[in-house]
């Protein structure tokens, strides 16, 4: 008599684990050896570093301090890395030809549009890091949007696989929660009478299987089969051991409400994440932030403090872009400054639970996890020549409490540094730019490599097109 897989699988089902907690090493207890976790965070109209304002990091690599609306991040500076900053897209609409390039940096030169995604948004000719990193590791990625979306889409798209095609995300709590959550709170539910009988007697036929099978072999066939034999029955001991993560129902989050008040949606969002990077379910996570906030605190001119959008409508035009046209530029300013405040506000939230969860290494989970604040542009005005990038955590793999200061070209004068891009057949194009701010001499492709190759994925040419990848001079941030 044979066991079939069919009827192997049938027998994990019956024992209440989902297929990502099944094949977690974490989650079954097989290594004490923390993997990388990587939260990869686009805020919409970016994190608001403009040297524009006199909003701009002073002092040294070590020894810096930290601009409005960014010094919320003193709290957790000893956590951080800023890279200051990295440039992306130079064309066109500046939202939307970034939105996919931000996690990809293969979008190719000067294309404004496609197909699949639509007249404003150009295809990628390459991955996502998110992707990337998850098939690396035959891992997982939980992706989520909390309105990011603009005037002119109701969806962004900000995550491809290799064909080039949109992966999806979750765009309600509820349904990240019924389809992620859900089977780990089930998991880690007390057994239902007679799942651990299923699961005992399901190991010891498979055993009794392969003894039938070992009697009528030798030399090299029955070496083969033992090991087979060890193999399950050291997983039928872990399973018999250890059957969950270290997970009670009480640290599951209930059920999120039909329709939360944004506040809450995000931080559905942020305890979802810290639970299946707890859990080794998800890799990797994804979670785009957008306009939705209301009735945010900010202070004027005059340090009074005042509450949301004060022009009531069109956040967009209204207060994210403040440029010199608006008819009250910092009034607008400074509204958006409290935007992006409130935001900092829940990262740094979000990264201090991380580092009070314990890890599987006796470590936390902040230090196995980075976090990476980016965003499709870098402020309310479309900044795109120098984003700045924040990484957060990761423990001892890269050395924190640190001010990266990017090094940058004049337009007009490049000292032979390549800015530009490349189109759908491999030309290389040299940007026309010639006027206004320095450009940094690194692009996003630079920050994203560095992620990469920290989350274990090697990439030796760097990540996206070759000709985002010309920087005279590295960003490392390993140690």
């Amino acid at each position: 008599m044979s066991i079939s897989r069919r009827t192997f699988l049938k027998g994990v089902g019956a024992s209440g684990l989902a297929a990502s907690l099944f094949g977690s090493k974490v989650a079954m207890g097989q290594t004490a050896e923390a993997p990388l976790r990587v939260l990869l965070v686009g805020l919409q109209h970016g994190w608001g570093r403009d040297f524009d304002f006199g909003r701009e990091f002073t002092g040294s690599e070590f020894d810096f301090t930290i601009p409005q609306p960014l010094q919320g991040l003193e709290a957790i500076k000893d956590q951080c890395v800023f890279i200051d900053g990295a440039r992306g897209t130079l064309w066109g609409n500046a939202h939307d030809v970034s939105y996919s390039d931000m996690f990809t940096a293969s979008v190719c030169w000067d294309e404004h549009g496609s197909d699949q995604l639509g007249a404003h948004f150009p295809e990628p000719m390459g991955p996502s890091l998110d992707h990337v990193i998850a098939q690396h590791h035959s891992a997982q990625v939980l992706r989520v949007s909390a309105n990011y979306r603009s005037w002119g889409r109701q969806t962004h798209p900000l995550c491809f696989d290799d064909n080039a095609r949109v992966l999806d995300q979750f765009f309600r709590p509820q349904d990240a929660y019924d389809a992620i959550i859900g089977p780990i709170r089930e998991a880690a539910a007390p057994p239902q009478p007679g799942r651990a009988a299923l699961r005992e007697k399901l190991f010891e036929h498979m055993q009794r299987d392969t003894d039938r099978m070992m009697a009528q072999v030798s030399g090299t066939e029955r070496a083969k089969i033992e090991s087979y034999r060890q193999a399950f029955t050291d997983l039928g001991q872990r399973l018999m051991q250890r059957t969950t993560v270290e997970l009670t129902e009480d640290q599951i989050p209930e059920r999120p409400e039909q329709s939360p008040a944004f506040s809450m949606m995000v931080d559905h969002y942020l305890d979802m994440i810290r639970l299946v990077f707890q859990a080794d379910t998800h890799r990797v996570a994804v979670l785009g932030l957008g306009e939705g906030v209301d009735g945010w605190q900010w202070r004027d001119a005059n340090g009074n403090i005042q509450s949301g959008n004060p022009w009531s409508t069109d956040f967009h035009h209204n207060v994210a872009h403040h440029g010199t046209g608006h008819e009250d530029q910092e009034r607008a300013r400074l509204a958006y400054e409290g935007w992006v405040e409130w935001y900092v506000e829940k990262i740094v939230g979000f990264a201090q639970m991380l580092d009070l969860t314990p890890d599987v290494d006796g470590g936390t989970l902040l230090d196995n996890t980075i976090i990476v604040l980016t965003g499709e542009v870098g402020t309310g005005q479309h900044d795109t020549r120098n984003k700045i990038h924040v990484l957060i955590g990761g423990g001892d793999r890269l050395a924190r409490g640190r001010w990266v200061n990017a090094p940058l070209v004049d337009p007009r004068n490049r000292s032979g540094v390549f800015i530009g891009g490349q189109t759908r057949t491999g030309n290389d194009v040299e940007s026309g730019l010639n006027y206004g701010r320095h450009l940094s001499i690194w692009h996003t492709a630079d920050v994203l490599a560095e992620v990469g190759r920290l989350a274990g994925v090697p990439l030796d040419d760097g990540f996206g097109l070759p000709a985002n990848n010309r920087a005279p001079m590295p960003l490392t941030l390993r140690t």
